[in-house]
């Protein structure tokens, strides 16, 4: 794929990302992303031949920047459980220090997507049984599964808003859990 296509596409998901941040997923059409990024509809449709194209392509790219950032946490170190528990960190917690971020509307993309695309649901749902299938294979599986209950539970209370603490308290979670996952990690 040549730079000018990558470029296009990029220009494309972001201007689709842009949509749903500022408008809601219900706004997201083609005409609009097409639109919005400057691209006729054409070439819209030369890349993405279909909105649910286009959503599976969002989350893939959301997906690979998650992998990235955790791939990168372990390469500065850190070892697999505290580098998830830094990854929840940065995105979830840091917004401002994240190269990326999952927000309720970009969730709420996702699971659109799986509404209409449930092949895509399926391969995302085997891919991360077989992340945490390898994930809890550690010296203290028990206290490895507790810390990601811990931190999905902080990130839907973020997400709705519910039962937020403050943010000293926050923090205080964080690098205790982070802790916990070096000690685990130290001990695998």
């Amino acid at each position: 794929m040549s730079n000018r296509s990558n470029v296009t596409k990029q220009k494309l998901l972001d201007a689709a990302t842009d949509i749903i941040m500022n408008h809601g997923v219900h706004q997201l059409t083609l005409d609009e992303v097409a639109k919005t990024a400057g691209v006729s509809k054409g070439g819209l449709l030369y890349h993405y031949p279909s909105k649910e194209a286009l959503m599976t392509a969002m989350v893939e790219r959301l997906q690979q920047e998650q992998n990235e950032l955790y791939a990168s946490l372990q390469d500065e170190g850190h070892g697999p459980v505290e580098a998830f528990v830094r990854l929840f960190d940065e995105t979830k917690l840091h917004p401002e220090r994240a190269a990326i971020q999952i927000d309720v509307e970009k969730m709420i993309a996702f699971l659109t997507l799986f509404e209409v695309d449930q092949e895509y649901a399926n391969r995302w749902k085997h891919d991360l049984d077989t992340f945490f299938a390898q994930f809890q294979q550690t010296a203290d599986p028990v206290e490895t599964m507790i810390i990601r209950y811990a931190l999905e539970g902080m990130m839907m209370s973020e997400h709705f808003g519910v039962g937020v603490p403050p943010t000293e308290l926050k923090q205080a979670i964080i690098a205790r859990l982070i802790e916990r996952a070096h000690d685990i990690d130290r001990e695998s």
